[in-house]
């Protein structure tokens, strides 16, 4: 507005002072300047461009504003910008060839490749392809890559202002146009480091833009919250304080375990303010285990509180070996698995000084699984309760299934500075756990060649065998902090912690009787025992984390 007016101002004196066809020329020329005649002279050369000496600016779009044909008045660093730069639509057959003049003045061939230095003083890539060049992201932390067309007009030092070129309003300077950092591509070309016409990094080559996606791979060292288990091995009876235990009375679940964690996300819009994100992990498999025979043990007996009517209530054993009277063995196995997932949509609720603050919403999935098989098999070595070479072998077995399905609210920051981040994660999910126990028994004679089987065991029998199910509403609590450091072009090496909850859930100690009580006579008529009656607590998995995130 001020050279138009400036302009007219200019038309207008010359006019008046010299005459109106005179100047106009001289005020509306390619310089927009008054210029006074002077003669001509033989030796005058017109000026000639070299192209050695030329450089390029890269150049981001500014959006449209309505009809207005002129730039924005007010300062750039008040207009709100992306976060991440969409490249101009200019296609390479809108624009006019460079070209070259020689010293007579003609034109020569079009300009194939451009030399150029940025405003950081980097050197970048010249590209064998004609009339565009490689640009990308100025931040260390990404390297997306753009063939943005180059008008010949725009060979010239960059700068921070602005211009208008084919209808469009461009800007200079790094953060509208990202040029390659060359501290994390080794000083190496854009191509050589992984640049293509599609972008920067692993996705370009598949066909996705880099700016687009952001992800992580983990590796999950966990603990568990562990369970108790009442004594299920020993050689005696429980309410002798000579009695040995071998397994139970001990918590179970407790050491680490190795697992993994993959989170993919991607940006929803241009300002990089509304992000989609999924997450899919395990914790691993954790494993316990016992066996034992008569060679490893003297005595060993499967101990219980028996609670027959007609008998006075005792603590009972079921033997498998001991000296002269049986010989067997006893294998006791148990295992336990958690696992999750969820989707969540993240926006944007602050930013400042390198911070941001997410608020997430979405689904979240949680699983824990648990089972256990008791197996026994004694022979028979002298008469007794049984004949000599009868067998006797009985097995228990539980199996549980956790499983969480609901929404999820919470809070997601990041901060970085220079190399350094600092990431935390803090949610709640609530919704419906769907508890599922299924319990059988078995025991199994041969007695001189007669072969019995019974779904009774010790442990399971008709009063709590079969399948419980329920659902009961829970909560999954959820924290995690990390900590990243940019090791690698695009990639932060990271380490953190983290912690899950689920409440309400069911584990093998809630299905086990914990009184070991045993009914060995008709359920129907007697004491309904082992019952099932089941507890529910909560269940967590903590432990670090370590991995290499995608950064954006």
């Amino acid at each position: 507005m001020i050279q138009d007016a400036l302009r007219r101002f200019a038309f207008v004196t010359c006019f008046l002072s010299v005459g109106g066809l005179s100047c106009a020329s001289g005020a509306i020329g390619g310089d927009r300047t008054l210029r006074r005649k002077q003669p001509d002279r033989s030796t005058y050369q017109p000026p000639v461009l070299a192209t050695d000496h030329l450089e390029t600016v890269t150049v981001t779009q500014a959006e449209s504003g309505g009809q207005s044909s002129g730039l924005v008045d007010a300062p750039l660093d008040t207009l709100p910008r992306p976060r991440r730069s969409a490249a101009p639509v200019v296609t390479e057959a809108s624009l006019p060839d460079p070209v070259v003049l020689s010293e007579n003045g003609t034109a020569e061939s079009p300009v194939q490749t451009v030399n150029y230095e940025t405003s950081n003083h980097r050197p970048l890539h010249v590209d064998p392809q004609p009339h565009a060049v490689e640009t990308c992201s100025c931040e260390s932390c990404r390297s997306s890559g753009a063939r943005v067309p180059l008008p010949p007009a725009m060979h010239h030092t960059i700068d921070a202002t602005p211009y208008r070129f084919a209808g469009q309003v461009f800007d200079g300077g790094c953060d509208a146009a990202p040029v390659c950092d060359s501290q994390f591509c080794d000083g190496t070309s854009c191509d050589s480091g992984g640049c293509d016409s599609i972008g920067c990094g692993p996705l370009g080559r598949f066909g996705l833009s880099a700016d687009d996606w952001f992800g992580s791979v983990e590796l999950l060292l966990m603990f568990r919250s562990g369970d108790r288990l009442p004594a299920l091995a020993s050689d005696g009876r429980l309410d002798d304080t000579d009695t040995q235990v071998f397994a139970g009375r001990e918590t179970v679940f407790k050491d680490m375990t190795a697992g993994g964690r993959l989170t993919v996300g991607a940006w929803l819009d241009n300002y990089m303010d509304r992000n989609i994100v999924a997450r899919g992990w395990f914790a691993g498999e954790q494993t316990y285990g016992f066996n034992a025979n008569q060679n490893t043990h003297a005595t060993l007996v499967r101990p219980f509180f028996n609670v027959t009517d007609g008998v006075d209530p005792i603590d009972d054993t079921r033997i498998i070996a001991t000296p002269g009277e049986a010989s067997g063995a006893l294998s006791l196995r148990a295992d336990s698995n958690t696992f999750g997932a969820d989707v969540s949509i993240r926006q944007l609720w602050y930013k400042r000084q390198g911070a941001t603050v997410d608020l997430l919403y979405g689904y979240q999935y949680m699983g824990m699984d648990q089972s256990l098989v008791i197996s026994d098999r004694a022979t028979s070595l002298s008469d007794g309760a049984r004949p000599i070479g009868s067998v006797l072998a009985t097995s228990d077995s539980f199996d549980i299934e956790n499983d969480f399905h609901g929404g999820q609210l919470g809070v997601a920051t990041h901060y970085r500075e220079g190399c350094w981040s600092f990431s935390s994660l803090a949610k709640i999910g609530f919704g419906s756990i769907r508890r599922r126990a299924v319990l059988a028994g078995s025991t199994f004679t041969s007695i001189d060649g007669n072969n019995a089987t019974d779904p009774n065991g010790i442990l399971v029998r008709s009063t709590n065998s079969g399948t419980h199910s329920d659902n009961t509403f829970g909560w999954v609590p959820e924290l995690d902090f990390t900590l990243g450091w940019q090791k690698y072009p695009c990639f932060d090496v990271t380490f953190g912690y983290h912690i899950i909850a689920m409440t309400d859930a069911l584990e093998l100690s809630g299905v086990i009787d914990p009184d070991l009580a045993v009914n060995l006579a008709d359920p129907a008529v007697a004491a309904q025992r082992p019952t099932s009656n089941f507890r529910h607590g909560t269940f967590y998995v903590q432990g670090i984390h370590f991995g290499l995130s995608y950064i954006y």
